[in-house]
């Protein structure tokens, strides 16, 4: 990979992030999932398949890191929700995200979220609708990115009301299950990560 990575490290999540502007498409296709191909050729945008393709190689590093007797190229397959899951792997979770240009994969042996976002981002719009009274006293990137992090680790996208849990705190409940949450700023351009588990 022609690219700089970054890790960031809790006691239960490794997370390793880059920006992905550098990336040649061509050259690190080969080693993709087939979902991660399949999904890459519906992208119009030369950016968009950049940020996908990064997403993937962060996950394919974890995984030699981590979990080495995985195999190459990883198979995913998803959820009735369409979270994507490593086929066999069942004590491995991970969770990806893009923005412009950077990727983020965070790794897990627990059920993870993870989301990314730029920190200027702002929508009056998502705020009025989805925040709650605490959360709209905060910078929009942080919220925005805590919430999407919680729903993905919780597996059941966005169809839950996004105003009926509140991640102003570094805790939150969703469908009866306790998420620790942690937001930290990229190394790689001014983006908020934040991450649910």
């Amino acid at each position: 990979m022609c690219i700089d990575i970054y890790e960031y490290k809790t006691a239960e999540i490794t997370v390793l992030y880059a920006g992905v502007s550098k990336l040649d498409i061509n050259k690190e296709y080969p080693q993709l999932s087939q979902y991660r191909k399949e999904k890459i050729k519906k992208l119009k945008q030369k950016k968009d398949k950049k940020m996908s393709l990064g997403a993937e190689l962060l996950l394919i590093k974890a995984v030699k890191l981590y979990c080495p007797k995985i195999f190459l190229p990883l198979e995913i397959e998803t959820n009735r929700f369409g979270k994507p899951m490593i086929k066999g792997a069942d004590n491995l979770h991970f969770n990806l995200a893009h923005s412009q240009d950077i990727a983020v994969c965070a790794i897990s042996d627990k059920p993870v979220g993870v989301d990314t976002e730029h920190i200027s981002r702002i929508s009056e719009k998502i705020r009025d609708r989805y925040f709650t009274e605490n959360e709209k006293k905060l910078d929009f990137g942080y919220i925005w990115t805590r919430k999407e992090a919680v729903v993905k680790a919780d597996g059941t996208g966005i169809s839950i009301g996004l105003d009926t849990f509140d991640v102003s705190n570094d805790t939150t409940t969703l469908n009866g299950r306790t998420y620790t949450l942690k937001t930290f700023k990229s190394e790689v351009s001014d983006h908020y990560i934040s991450l649910a588990w």
